[in-house]
């Protein structure tokens, strides 16, 4: 195997990748997770039908999906690679044949997701058992041939994109097994079974150079909160909750004394918000003063008052009692005439 591969399949959890990366690197790329497979975030098929205590999907299955030619057109790329020739048109690809069609323009199309188990080999089909244990992936190939043969194959076989897309599809299948997958050539598989030759030309030096530069692209990836939290199955934080948390973890300048004075706990913050202004207590200091001069004056009148009154009552008894003291003595004098 080529050194890429080697070294991934030398310790297949060990992937180095996570889904958030991969789905930022395919947003980034304008690619939508409808064409490559499905959700990034959804797991792949289970062997035996999709049987939840069978083993996931282990194998990646390589194959090429065959179109003559017709008479007077050959394999100039000019041609082939371009959308001139009708295997380009993801429209006129067959349904119900692969999970992944990739094209010579590097364009893909999810003819079944990877969550659902399909068979396309002649090794799957005698048992239930093997449906669903491998992933299938049509490399689009114009052909030529005698009659109705189509055994001649352009040389190389596939353009570097789709490469690039199969190497994509690759890093995805993998990141959502949990695990590096086993490469499969359909013609490896079926040998002693069918009649299959498939993928012809396939350079599996191109694939690894590919398969480093996907991997290296994805790698870089340093998705947002958002992604993050979507591929890790939460809700996305809102644009105010992510601000919100901007402005509490922008640094503070103008050091320690500065930061301690910004940062006030908020009971004491709500403490000095209740104290009263300078202003407003000079005010009030003011403002007792003057009641207090208002009650000490009003105090001092009644002080000064009150002995006139005190001094009118005296009087009044005063000679009331006189009055009866006379009363008195006129009584006697007169007890004492008769």
């Amino acid at each position: 195997m080529p050194p890429v591969l080697s070294s991934l399949l030398a310790n297949p959890p060990a992937l180095g990748v996570t889904k958030a990366q991969v789905r930022s690197s395919l947003q980034k790329q304008g690619i939508a997770e409808s064409k490559v497979g499905g959700s990034v975030t959804d797991r792949i098929c289970h062997a035996n039908s999709d049987d939840p205590s069978a083993p996931l999907a282990r194998y990646f299955v390589i194959h090429d999906t065959s179109f003559k030619l017709e008479a007077g057109q050959d394999f100039d790329p000019h041609f082939i690679n371009t959308a001139a020739w009708s295997g380009n048109k993801l429209s006129g690809l067959p349904d119900g044949k692969t999970h992944i069609y990739i094209t010579p323009l590097g364009e893909t199309l999810t003819d079944r997701t990877y969550g659902t188990p399909w068979r396309a080999t002649q090794f799957e089909k005698p048992s239930t058992r093997f449906r669903g244990l491998f992933l299938h992936h049509e490399l689009v190939q114009p052909r030529m041939g005698p009659g109705n043969h189509d055994f001649e194959s352009p040389d190389p076989g596939f353009t570097p994109v789709q490469y690039a897309r199969l190497a994509l599809q690759y890093v995805i299948a993998g990141v959502r097994r949990g695990a590096w997958m086993v490469p499969v050539f359909h013609c490896v598989l079926d040998l002693g079974i069918g009649d299959h030759d498939d993928p012809q030309h396939f350079d599996l030096a191109a694939w690894d150079a590919a398969l480093q530069t996907a991997l290296a692209k994805v790698r870089a990836e340093q998705p947002e909160p958002a992604v993050v939290a979507v591929a890790m199955g939460m809700a996305a934080p809102s644009a105010e909750g992510i601000a919100t948390r901007a402005r509490r973890t922008k640094p503070r300048t103008g050091g320690r004394a500065n930061a301690s004075k910004k940062a006030k706990p908020r009971k004491k913050a709500a403490a000095a918000a209740k104290r009263p202004s300078a202003k407003t207590s000079v005010q009030k200091t003011s403002a007792k003063k003057k009641s207090a001069k208002k009650n000490s004056a009003a105090k001092s009148r009644k002080t000064k008052a009150a002995p006139k009154k005190r001094s009118r009552k005296a009087v009044q008894k005063r000679a009331r009692k006189r009055g009866k003291k006379e009363d008195k003595k006129g009584i006697k004098k007169s007890k004492t005439r008769t």
